[in-house]
């Protein structure tokens, strides 16, 4: 397979997180700069349809099935349409010291992640179209811990020691992913960013009830496996781990490794592993029972993507590479270039991939890029890219 080309896309500002209304397009890009942020779409071609300015906190976008993208504002869910006019505003009843974290679109409404600064409560809610509640879940109160954090005090002649659960000063959502949706039950994981340790809280989608919570661990990647079910990653600390858990709560498998993940329509996971150090990094295909089939060695670790085509192939930018992984985990070198990212991959119709690239992490300089492939369609599993599926809006429809 070869590349015919590869098209650089020219935005004002910094190119943020990415969303599509579907496979034709349009991609929509949240650009920073010192003038404010601003939302464009862009088409097929490369070609910027329109660009408006927004006001709304970065990593926020979900793009619903009408095509309308929302963006969050502190307090409230805002619209733009299709077209590139203002929309709907949806404002949501909250305490003065609360804000938005995350969310997601429903068919009928929207499930809203809140937290609080400084933290004192974390909330979940669920609200109609209008913004009226249906239900809302306080959380736990948090008590962190985790066997690898450690402490030095006088009291111990300042030696590392285990640290006592503690209360974190700040909790908040984990971006991205922090908040997934799958048939009846929702993921929503907190993290304390100063530790890096967090908890993901399952709740019934349906009632608000909190169902089950999982032990406190240095949070890595999340996402759907099927219905009721998610996949849960843990790095940092010494933990390098991906866990399974069904949809109350049971773990039905875990695997020793971590990183950018795959399900596949026919329940097949891949991993795309990542990790802080200099061990090892491999393409891996995560069995359900517990057993893992390792591919080759992967260099670098920054990874844009994957995105999981059709056909089986994935593709994925790492390392100065763009990459595709065949079903048999074999790599594919199709361009090298110039940056690194970490965000997601959109495949599109007529094999174009959609992905930003870092250039200049100093400056904050990160560039749409357009690669033109033979991939098709992107695949219709659960977790066939970052986010879920195109819409950035982790809902999968059963």
């Amino acid at each position: 397979m070869r590349v015919p080309s590869v098209e650089r896309v020219e935005l004002t500002g910094r190119c943020g997180p990415l969303a599509a209304a579907g496979a034709a397009g349009p991609v929509y890009a949240l650009t920073s700069s010192s003038s404010g942020s601003a939302l464009c779409a862009v088409g097929l071609d490369g070609r910027v349809r329109w660009n408006r300015p927004v006001h709304a906190r970065s990593g926020l976008m979900r793009v619903a099935p009408d095509g309308g993208v929302w963006l969050a504002d502190d307090a409230a869910l805002v619209e733009t349409t299709a077209s590139g006019a203002p929309g709907r505003q949806v404002a949501l009843s909250h305490a003065p010291d609360e804000r938005i974290g995350e969310f997601v679109v429903l068919a009928d409404g929207f499930v809203v992640a809140w937290q609080s600064k400084p933290y004192h409560t974390a909330r979940v809610e669920r609200v109609n179209g209008s913004g009226a509640r249906r239900w809302s879940a306080e959380l736990p109160d948090a008590r962190l811990s985790y066997e690898g954090v450690v402490e030095m005090s006088a009291a111990n002649d300042w030696e590392p020691a285990p640290m006592a659960p503690w209360r974190p000063r700040e909790l908040s959502p984990e971006r991205p992913s922090g908040l997934l949706v799958s048939a009846d039950r929702v993921l929503a994981t907190y993290l304390d960013w100063s530790s890096g340790i967090g908890m993901g809280y399952c709740l019934d989608l349906a009632t608000g009830e909190l169902v089950w919570v999982t032990p406190p661990h240095p949070t890595g990647e999340r996402a759907i496996a099927g219905p009721g079910a998610f996949l849960v990653g843990s790095q940092g600390y010494g933990a390098f781990s991906t866990r399974l858990y069904d949809r109350d709560g049971a773990t039905v498998a875990e695997w020793p490794s971590h990183g950018r993940l795959l399900v596949s329509s026919r329940g097949r996971i891949r991993v795309v592993e990542m990790a802080n150090d200099s061990s090892p990094q491999r393409v891996r295909r995560l069995h359900r029972d517990g057993t893992m089939t390792d591919g080759p060695l992967l260099s670098g670790y920054y990874t844009v993507g994957p995105a999981l085509s059709g056909d089986g192939r994935a593709a994925l930018f790492r390392d100065g590479e763009l990459q595709t992984v065949a079903t048999d985990l074999s790599l594919r070198t199709l361009w090298k270039g110039e940056g690194e990212g970490v965000g997601r991959m959109l495949l599109l119709a007529r094999g174009r991939l959609f992905f930003v690239l870092t250039t200049d992490w100093a400056k904050g300089d990160a560039e749409l890029v357009v690669a033109h492939t033979d991939l098709p369609p992107l695949d219709t599993g659960a977790w066939p890219c970052g986010e879920s599926n195109l819409q950035a809006n982790p809902v999968p429809r059963w």
